[in-house]
């Protein structure tokens, strides 16, 4: 079964690394906004679009389900109030749970990043997991900060690289695992 696991989670990154190759049209990522100069980052309208090109790659062959913004509120399970942006599991089962995704993007704040970062600590504790990915995606022109891969390398050293940080660089790229 272990086996099993590490062949599917290595396919689901493959299909991930294919989706975002997929989300070719620049507003994914930066949402231009009326009256306004310069576009925006809207985590949503990226979420969404890849989770679009996701099921698309997946097909409905792959044994797990992706659903997105599954809201833990009063879980029997899982305690707390939480809502990852996407999980990649078996629904009504604890024991095949495969990952789940937070995703920011390039200019997130020191901030906004820990609490996603200790969102999948606890979901690895509390939800059992095989593996969690840290999703930054970009604009095309930014580079990956450092101060990003140097937080998420402090949780995955803690968390025995259960933690993956997964950088999709701009439209037409495929998501990298870092």
């Amino acid at each position: 079964m272990k086996n099993e696991v590490h062949k599917d989670f290595h396919k689901f990154v493959k299909s991930l690394r294919q989706a975002g190759k997929m989300m070719v049209d620049k507003h994914y990522f930066q949402l231009p906004v009326a009256g306004e100069e310069s576009p925006t980052f809207r985590e949503r309208v990226y979420c969404y679009e890849l989770y679009h090109n996701l099921r698309n790659v997946l097909g409905d062959a792959f044994p797990y389900k992706l659903d997105g913004e599954v809201d833990k509120t009063g879980h029997p399970v899982i305690p707390g109030k939480k809502k990852p942006d996407f999980i990649v599991h078996i629904p009504g089962e604890m024991e095949h749970n495969l990952a789940v995704i937070e995703v920011k993007p390039v200019t997130v704040n020191g901030q906004d990043l820990e609490h996603d970062l200790k969102k999948l600590v606890w979901l690895l504790d509390h939800g059992n997991y095989f593996r969690t990915i840290m999703l930054i995606y970009g604009d095309g022109k930014s580079e990956l900060p450092n101060g990003i891969v140097s937080r998420v390398a402090d949780f995955r050293k803690k968390w025995k690289n259960r933690i993956l940080l997964a950088w999709h660089e701009g439209s037409g790229e495929k998501i990298e695992i870092m």
